[in-house]
């Protein structure tokens, strides 16, 4: 806009404008105006220029990283199949390990029944030991007395009759 003072000078004794003065204000006025806007103008043009080379960044960018997605992508969908099959063997695992168990409590079950036959088998072997040292005992008693029998004959059968 034009500067105050200039306006005052130009004006009649009221204050107010008129004819070529008018015309000559209003002109300075228009003029400040169209250099505002001129001034608006190039720095629209200037932030514009900027927004669209960010978009251009942002464009470069998101076609850079496209092909890193679509990797990640590509990964952890072979994660997510992989993952699929260690569940289906972790099944199948777990499903033999169940049957293994089963096996076991049969064992356990066959082995407390087995513990007092164990304990008879003890007993047992005892008394096999005592009968067989009361047979080796009977046996070499038995030898002593045939030693002493086959003496006697020799005896007898040296002494003429």
């Amino acid at each position: 806009m034009s500067d105050d003072n200039d306006t005052l000078r130009l004006s009649g004794d009221d204050g107010s404008l008129a004819g070529d003065a008018l015309l000559h204000a209003v002109r300075q006025d228009m003029q400040g105006l169209f250099g505002l806007v001129k001034g608006l103008d190039q720095k629209v043009e200037a932030v514009d220029a900027k927004v669209e080379a960010l978009d251009a960044k942002v464009e470069a960018r998101l076609r850079d990283t496209t092909p890193m997605w679509e990797v990640v992508v590509s990964r952890l969908d072979t994660i997510v199949a992989e993952q699929g099959s260690h569940g289906r063997r972790l099944d199948a695992i777990e499903g033999r390990l169940e049957a293994i168990e089963g096996r076991l409590e049969a064992i356990e079950v066959k082995l407390e029944r087995l513990d007092p036959i164990e304990g008879e088998i003890r007993q047992l072997g005892r008394r096999i030991e005592r009968m067989i040292g009361e047979l080796s005992h009977d046996v070499v008693a038995l030898r002593a007395a045939q030693h002493d029998i086959e003496d006697r004959i020799e005896k007898l059968e040296k002494t003429p009759a």
